[in-house]
């Protein structure tokens, strides 16, 4: 036993039966068991689904992205759920359960006899957190979902575009990712009104619901539009910020590209002394915040005309230098490697002394424990026979 095996941390004594897949309900799962939770993985007999989703690219190690970085520290159990023996067993289980994680698509887990009536039956201190992509409220809230269909139907994909304005995906899921956070924190917030006043409240979180609230400060804007302004068009025509936000983007400089945030006064007027050139501020195109977010597009072409003689990397030292929020656009490899990586830790190395896997960590830190989840992702099945024997 290691010390990290004898700190107390917040979820320590708590079990959590986790039926999700792919990112979001398993990220939710993996906080839990970093804050010391018992996580009991619910795979069926071939997996959950992201164990088969691999890199294509050459030269990619056999690692499943989708898998690894949201499942470590946790137990497989197979479970058939379409018999009766298995909803038998994860009912035994239930009894001794504080969380249940419900992935499936609304109504799925009722037919196979795990509603919430069902499972409180069995145990009526056990909090039931239902994850679905749009709700399960009305006649659109059952439709399955995934990250890529949630950008697009949540407005998210509206203004990014190419230039002869077709729409281009995000290539990673910030729907998931933010879904899986607001998932567990719907939890805590569950047993902590359990635990501080006797009641057990379920929880729900759809994705649709998250992905619109990422986009609070634009669908506001558009909750208070008048009616008979027209909205904003969809096909790449107009690029610029909805909102008085100039300079802040993705410039071009001589060799690469540039990420800038100086729409701020004091930024601006620290950005115009830094790069000399005060004949900015004496044009009134570019007055004041106001005036530089309508003319946005003659501030790009005027700033990149300046840029153009600055290499990105000494435009970043030059800038950062002066307090100016600015970067280089990174690749992954530039990330991994780089020295703000390494100085927050975010490197994951889990090992059980044959298998050793390297993943993102989850984002908090606390001053008295680590994460508890320091083994690696589970092989199928493979704590089956130890969980059956306990339960």
């Amino acid at each position: 036993m290691t010390d990290n095996d004898t700190i107390v941390r917040p979820m320590t004594g708590y079990r959590v039966l986790d039926f999700t897949s792919n990112v979001a309900g398993p990220l939710a799962g993996q906080i839990l068991a970093d804050l010391g939770a018992e996580v009991i993985k619910i795979e069926p007999p071939r997996g959950e689904a992201a164990r088969h989703i691999v890199p294509t690219g050459a030269g990619k190690d056999a690692v499943a992205p989708y898998f690894t970085p949201y499942n470590r520290g946790k137990r497989s159990l197979v479970v058939d759920l379409h018999t009766a023996e298995g909803i038998e067993t994860i009912l035994d289980l239930v009894a001794t359960t504080d969380v249940l994680l419900d992935g499936f698509r609304p109504g799925t887990m009722a037919k196979w006899g795990l509603s919430r009536d069902a499972v409180h039956a069995r145990n009526p201190g056990c909090v039931y957190a239902s994850l679905s992509a749009y709700g399960g409220n009305g006649p659109h809230g059952g439709r399955p979902g995934i990250d890529l269909l949630l950008q697009g139907e949540s407005g998210m994909l509206a203004r990014l575009t190419k230039d002869d304005g077709t729409p281009m995906r995000i290539p990673f899921t910030p729907v998931d990712a933010a879904t899986g956070h607001v998932l567990a924190q719907a939890i805590l917030a569950a047993l902590l009104h359990r635990e501080r006043h006797g009641t057990v409240t379920d929880v729900d979180v759809a994705m649709y619901d998250v992905a619109v609230s990422l986009q609070a400060n634009r669908l506001t804007a558009e909750l208070n539009r008048a009616a008979d302004t027209p909205g904003k068009p969809t096909d790449g025509s107009q690029r610029t910020s909805p909102f008085s936000t100039s300079p802040s983007g993705i410039y071009r400089v001589s060799d690469g590209y540039l990420v800038l945030a100086a729409y701020i006064p004091k930024h601006w007027a620290q950005l115009v002394e830094t790069l000399g050139c005060t004949h900015l501020s004496d044009d009134p195109r570019f007055a004041d915040q106001y005036q530089r977010a309508v003319n946005d597009t003659a501030l790009t072409g005027e700033l990149e005309r300046i840029f153009s003689s600055y290499t990105v990397a000494d435009l970043v030292q030059r800038l950062q230098a002066a307090g100016l929020m600015a970067t280089e656009v990174k690749t992954g490899s530039q990330v991994v490697s780089s020295e703000l990586f390494a100085e927050n830790e975010l490197e994951s190395v889990t090992t059980d002394g044959t298998r050793t896997e390297k993943t993102v960590r989850t984002p908090a830190r606390y001053s008295a424990f680590r994460p508890a989840a320091t083994t690696p992702t589970p092989v199928l099945g493979e704590y089956s026979a130890e969980v059956l024997r306990a339960r």
